[in-house]
C-alpha cells in the first residue's frame, strides 16, 4: 500500500489536473494506438428499444498520419478483429458460446469468412477548434460503405515513461445502418442502427 501512494504521488506530479486540449507543441507525423489506453464499443437497441445492449471490442488496431498545422490534411486507418468480443453474458461458460456465435454466425459477424473489419479515412472536416468530421471507407462483412466519424480531439501530453514521445488524445462516434451491409436479420428486435464509440490515445512513432 505504501509503494502504491508514492507511486500515484509521483504520477502526480507528471500528470496535468485536467487536460487542455491544444494543438501547440504536438509533433506532426505517425501515431500509433496506444492499446492500454484505447476503448472501443458497439451499441444496438434490444428488444425493440428496451435497452441499448452494448458490446467491448477488445483487439483493435489504429494508425494515424497527423498535422497539427492542417489536421484536415491528417488520415486515420483502423483495423478490427471480430473475433475479439466482450459482454456482460453472466454465465462463465454461456459467456463464451454466446461471443463466440456473435463472432462467427452468419447472422451476426461472420467472422471466419470475414477476419477483419476496417476503416480507411478519405477526408477529414474542421467542425470546431478542436472537433471535426472524418469520413472513410468502413468494410464489414465483405461490404464497403462511406461512414462518418464526430471526433473530438483531446489534446497532448509527453510523459516521461514514453520518453520524448507525443500522446494525443481522441474520442469519435458514429451511427451506423446495419442493413446497408447486408445485416438485417431481428429487425427491429434488434434495431439497425448500430451506435460506435470510440476513446483512446495514440502514440508518436519512434
Amino acid at each position: 500500500m505504501r509503494n502504491l501512494f508514492f507511486a500515484a504521488s509521483a504520477l502526480a506530479l507528471v500528470l496535468p489536473a485536467t487536460a487542455q486540449p491544444t494543438l501547440e507543441g504536438a509533433a506532426s507525423g505517425l501515431y500509433e494506438l496506444e492499446k492500454n489506453h484505447a476503448f472501443l464499443t458497439w451499441t444496438v437497441g434490444h428488444g425493440g428499444g428496451l435497452s441499448g445492449y452494448t458490446v467491448n471490442f477488445t483487439d483493435f488496431d489504429a494508425a494515424i498520419d497527423f498535422d497539427p498545422e492542417n489536421p484536415e490534411a491528417s488520415s486515420i486507418e483502423v483495423s478490427i478483429n471480430p473475433m475479439a468480443l466482450q459482454t456482460n453474458y453472466p454465465d462463465p461458460e454461456e459467456k463464451v458460446e454466446w461471443e463466440t456465435k456473435l463472432s462467427t454466425d452468419t447472422n451476426f459477424f461472420n467472422a471466419n469468412e470475414f477476419p477483419a473489419i476496417t476503416f480507411v479515412s478519405t477526408g477529414a472536416t474542421l467542425t470546431g477548434e478542436f472537433e471535426g468530421e472524418v469520413t472513410g471507407d468502413l468494410t464489414f462483412i465483405g461490404v464497403t460503405q462511406p461512414v462518418t466519424l464526430n471526433v473530438t480531439y483531446n489534446g497532448v501530453g509527453n510523459f516521461p515513461w514514453f520518453g520524448q514521445r507525443d500522446v494525443i488524445g481522441f474520442d469519435a462516434t458514429t451511427t451506423i445502418k446495419r442493413s446497408e451491409f447486408g445485416l438485417d436479420n431481428m429487425i427491429p428486435n434488434i434495431s439497425d442502427e448500430v451506435v460506435i464509440e470510440f476513446s483512446g490515445e495514440f502514440l508518436q512513432a519512434e
